[in-house]
């Protein structure tokens, strides 16, 4: 029992350590694609006064993506029972042209400022329209939510690998006694040290196992698939392989670094 209560005392900050690192992998894939599906749907319209060049304007603006003229058709039409033919033909002529600009990437503030700015130096386009107000709302939205998630993982990262070196120096002094005997035969550092590296391997392996069997199981279910498509989420879900090899490497480099740590400290302490 007192074994088990051991081990749950590195296993626990372990699966926080990884839960906080997965979840803010996560959260960040979600936001990217997010920002992926922003980018085809966010369009900036502009006025021109005659018809422009795509290709010409492409090559001047790297940004751009792809440009598509907004046709009048829809308004004519709507005219062309209460005007004459005439008159519809004078209005066609004199109306201004509409384009429709996507972007190749997520810009920021500045970057559409920029970018709205460089476009306003056109002799022949009259007005630029970016949407500001409600693209900038997403936009501060989405980097909060990074920002956030940083923070938050590092915080936890920090408090779990605390907890993990106060365990381990418990484990030291349940150990301590074979320790000093193996020391009196003249065992090496290393030897001295086995149990524990072992315990921590061990302790790692089970808190990789919960985490990736979690973020594998969880996303996969019918109801956080049905509340992800609600807001309109895509979340993915962990690849046990590629995902959990990483995962490993963090819990076990944490879990022996901590060791070391206590052991050489240990170490020092006794010379």
């Amino acid at each position: 029992m007192k074994s088990l209560k051991n081990h749950f005392s590195v296993i626990f900050p372990l699966l926080v350590l990884l839960f906080a690192f997965q979840f803010t992998r996560t959260l960040e894939s979600v936001v990217s694609d997010y920002e992926s599906r922003m980018i085809n749907e966010y369009s900036i319209l502009i006025v021109a006064k005659k018809d422009l060049n795509p290709d010409v304007l492409k090559a001047s603006n790297k940004e751009i993506a792809s440009i598509q003229e907004v046709s009048s058709g829809v308004i004519l039409d709507k005219l062309k029972d209460e005007i004459s033919s005439k008159n519809l033909s004078l209005l066609q002529s004199s109306l201004p042209k509409f384009y429709s600009i996507k972007l190749n990437y997520f810009p920021s503030k500045t970057q559409r400022d920029a970018f709205e700015e460089k476009l306003s130096k056109n002799s022949s386009i009259m007005r630029v329209e970016t949407f500001a107000k409600t693209f900038n709302q997403i936009y501060h939205l989405l980097s909060i939510a990074k920002i956030l998630s940083y923070i938050f993982a590092f915080l936890v990262g920090i408090i779990a690998l605390l907890l993990m070196l106060k365990q381990m120096r418990i484990w030291v002094l349940e150990h301590q006694e074979r320790m000093e005997i193996m020391t009196l035969f003249g065992a090496p550092f290393w030897m001295k040290s086995a149990v524990l590296y072992r315990l921590a391997i061990v302790d790692s392996l089970v808190a990789t196992a919960f985490v990736v069997g979690f973020f594998w199981i969880v996303p996969n279910q019918e109801w956080a698939l049905e509340a992800a498509k609600e807001v309109d989420l895509i979340v993915p879900a962990i690849k046990p392989l590629h995902h959990g090899g990483i995962l490993l490497a963090i819990s076990l480099l944490s879990a022996l670094i901590c060791v070391s740590l206590v052991m050489l400290k240990v170490k020092s302490e006794n010379q």
